[in-house]
């Protein structure tokens, strides 16, 4: 269950920094009759061409007529002819800050070659429109920006529509400067994706992708796999990506990673996390249990941070949060209370996790209280979470399952 996992990995106190209740993308019915005809404008992608990729084992075919045009420094980039004005343009990359970030990035640098193809400074730049979805699996973020070059009479408009998915081992980022063809635009990236999720194994007994919905805008998702390894302890790993909108022009970005294991019982080994905000690398710890007792090492803000946790009991696992969650589920019990670990609440402690079973409530069977933040959430009694609902003054934030397969307990 995502308790720690998600409720904390989501930042919700930073959020609140964001004045995301007053964003509004923009409505196409505010624009003429030409750009809506533009943006009308699709076609449909059925020829297919190979690519090969060593590195990551791609051997496999995409739609379109892709080419390569550059393979070094941990970077593979393709154009793919989709039979419209501009291409396809498709980036692999073996490092990278994350799906939010790296797209970003990479529209950030489009932008600057709108600029060199016209011969015109960027005049206007203006967030259109976002999105997350799944890729079978795998989850991917769209961000599609608004722009303008040069001035008065000689402005021209244009749109760059972006998607980025995290596989395995890379990252997938996808550009496409050109107004409509959305359908298009995303069976293509699609097909890329697949390209390299085809030959990757899939060892977890449990995963999940969730849609994170933030006063009803898209902005990001999280996700997470189980392994079970040789000795019956549990591998999990959870990935939070953001991207939301600060004004009508900015994007904050965010991207974090977890790494920890589980004993068996549900009870904490070890654990790590990472946050790279906007390019930079905001936190990094990881906890351990040394000489009885919880010892905590790191960086906060660029500031080295060691500390040992007053608390000395055993600190629950996500995948114990399941445990939990099932025998919650399963019993005449209708609540519960335990320890966990998560950098975004709070390194320096532990925080007292109360679980209840929620009766008659519309929103969901469970209820999650860590310190000022409740969670509501549907789960199934094989733990399996459909939604989940937290608010706080003006800010809603809806968490949507996209996928899941097996279950999250043994």
């Amino acid at each position: 269950m995502k308790l720690g996992s998600i409720v904390t990995s989501l930042s919700f106190s930073s959020l609140l920094a964001f004045n995301v209740s007053a964003v509004e993308l923009v409505n196409l019915s505010d624009f003429p009759d030409w750009f809506k005809e533009a943006m009308a404008r699709d076609t449909k992608v059925t020829n297919t061409s190979p690519i090969e990729i060593a590195d990551f084992q791609v051997n496999s075919s995409v739609l379109g007529q892709a080419t390569a045009q550059d393979a070094s420094e941990g970077t593979w980039y393709y154009t793919i002819d989709i039979g419209t004005d501009s291409p396809v343009e498709c980036y692999a990359f073996n490092e990278f800050d994350g799906p939010a970030n790296s797209l970003y990035s990479i529209v950030e640098y489009s932008l600057s070659g709108v600029e060199t193809l016209n011969e015109k400074t960027l005049s206007g730049q203006f967030n259109y429109a976002m999105d997350s979805g799944v890729v079978d699996a795998t989850p991917y973020l769209s961000l599609d920006t608004l722009y303008t070059v040069g001035e008065g009479d000689e402005k021209v408009s244009g749109l760059l529509k972006g998607l980025s998915a995290e596989t395995d081992n890379s990252l997938q980022v996808c550009i496409h400067n050109e107004m409509g063809y959305q359908s298009a635009f995303v069976a293509v990236f699609k097909s890329f994706v697949r390209a390299f999720t085809a030959s990757q194994p899939s060892p977890e007994f449990y995963r999940s992708t969730y849609q994170i919905v933030i006063n009803d805008i898209p902005m990001g998702f999280t996700r997470e796999k189980y392994i079970e390894d040789s000795d019956g302890d549990i591998e999990i790993v959870v990935g939070t990506a953001f991207m939301i909108p600060v004004d009508e022009t900015s994007i904050a970005r965010s991207d974090s990673v977890a790494f920890s294991w589980s004993n068996p019982d549900g009870s904490l080994i070890n654990a790590s996390e990472y946050t790279i905000e906007n390019s930079t690398m905001t936190s990094s710890f990881n906890i351990s249990y040394v000489e009885d007792a919880w010892q905590v090492k790191g960086e906060l803000q660029g500031k080295a941070l060691e500390i040992e946790l007053a608390h000395k009991d055993w600190l629950l696992s996500s995948y114990g949060s399941y445990l939990e969650s099932v025998n919650l589920l399963n019993s005449d019990n209708n609540s519960g209370s335990f320890y966990m670990w998560t950098a975004d609440a709070d390194p320096t402690a532990a925080i007292e996790v109360v679980i209840s079973e929620e009766a008659d409530n519309p929103s969901g069977n469970l209820k999650i209280d860590m310190g000022p933040l409740v969670m509501t959430m549907q789960s199934d009694k094989k733990g399996v979470i459909s939604k989940g609902v937290m608010q706080q003054g003006g800010l809603k934030m809806d968490m949507v399952l996209m996928h899941s397969n097996g279950t999250p307990t043994l």
